[in-house]
């Protein structure tokens, strides 16, 4: 119960990444806001999430993880009714931006309570599996979710849905996570920051800046080449995210009997195939020539995502759980923002989208191929 609890609090975070954006138009509307508007709705939930993430994950190994997880649901909780009934879109972007702190607070707390809770590595390992399943599982429910409510009940039931959610999750997680001592009341273990840990860091930096700008073009294809309304895009899009939030738990199965190596490898081999499948997609293409691509991105980040979270954690002492937990999601927050960055100005510059797409190919799957360098060289 304990694990599903965290796996709510992950959810939640990864859902108000994606659910916002599809209420974006009706926000301008309703909020006689520009597009300079919209894009901070977006943009100051992701600056407080990446900014402070490793500072949280180091105040939770100094005050206690339980408190910080409390506090992250509290403040989320706090924030999601702040922008269901924000009146303009300037308390709308600060709401948001009170958001992203409670998102930086739960998403490194929650993975160190899992190492706090599963002192066993293969045990933790599956754990992990679990929690990341459950992340990838929010990326497809946003654009869905956030269709849905939005043309059912308007754009502030994207923020208010939150509300029922953490109301029951708060006295769960008051009751069930555990004490934990604070850094003055134990002894701390000599901090050694290894090429395990560093390479691991790397390839999930690597991992979601290809990652998540290729979810981009995708999304920028089927809406604006195909002009794929944003629900239907929404669906079509389900090819990649279902194996990530599948396939989490079999690749913390796969990590907890052989390591993180073998999986990692797997999904990088998996990840230079869906790349290179761009390079089959024409100008006379049509959503099926982009099936193998996202098919290839998907089930590559499916056994990933679980091996690499894994193997930074447990490259540090399990007290430092918070440090590694912080610096493993802002290397995956910073660096896929800077992807999502790269990969549209690649398409956005170039002669036309799909030589775009081409040119992205090649540079995907070199940048997958320096990351299973980097995993053999420095991951067991």
């Amino acid at each position: 119960m304990l694990l599903a609890l965290l796996c709510i609090g992950i959810f939640l975070v990864q859902l108000d990444v994606t659910v916002v954006n599809v209420a974006l138009p009706t926000i301008r509307v309703d909020l006689a806001t520009s597009l300079a508007g919209q894009q901070w709705v977006v943009a100051a939930y992701m600056i407080a999430l990446a900014g402070l993430l490793l500072l949280f994950g180091v105040l939770g190994d100094r005050i206690g993880h339980r408190r910080v997880v409390l506090a992250g649901l509290t403040v989320f909780g706090g924030a999601s009714l702040a922008c269901g009934v924000a009146p303009n879109i300037e308390l709308l972007v600060a709401a948001r931006l009170v958001q992203g702190v409670g998102a930086a607070l739960l998403l490194p707390g929650t993975l160190a309570v899992i190492t706090d809770l599963y002192a066993d590595k293969a045990a933790r390992a599956r754990a992990v599996g679990i929690w990341s399943g459950a992340g990838a599982l929010a990326l497809p429910s946003g654009p869905l979710l956030g269709g849905a409510l939005v043309s059912g009940l308007g754009w502030r039931a994207v923020f208010l849905i939150n509300l029922p959610i953490i109301a029951i999750a708060l006295p769960v997680a008051w009751r069930l996570v555990p004490h934990q001592q604070s850094e003055q009341e134990r002894t701390k273990t000599r901090l050694r920051i290894g090429p395990d840990f560093i390479g691991a860091n790397l390839v999930a930096g690597l991992m979601n800046f290809v990652g998540l700008g290729t979810v981009l073009v995708l999304t920028l294809y089927l809406q604006e080449h195909l002009s794929q309304k944003a629900f239907r895009a929404g669906l079509e899009l389900i090819p990649l995210f279902l194996p990530l939030a599948v396939l989490g738990p079999i690749s913390g199965r796969i990590t907890a009997r052989y390591g993180p190596r073998l999986p990692m490898t797997i999904g990088l081999v998996l990840g230079v195939i869906g790349s290179a499948f761009l390079l089959g997609v024409h100008d006379t293409s049509r959503y099926a020539a982009v099936v193998p691509v996202q098919l290839g991105l998907g089930l590559g980040m499916g056994f990933l995502t679980a091996a690499v979270v894994h193997a930074s954690i447990a490259a540090l002492p399990q007290d430092r759980a918070g440090l590694a937990s912080g610096v493993n999601n802002t290397s995956r927050q910073a660096v896929g923002a800077l992807g999502i960055g790269v990969y549209g100005a690649v398409v956005g510059h170039a002669p036309s989208f799909v030589s775009g797409l081409h040119t992205l190919a090649w540079l995907g799957g070199g940048l997958w191929a320096v990351a299973l360098g980097i995993t053999w060289l420095t991951v067991e």
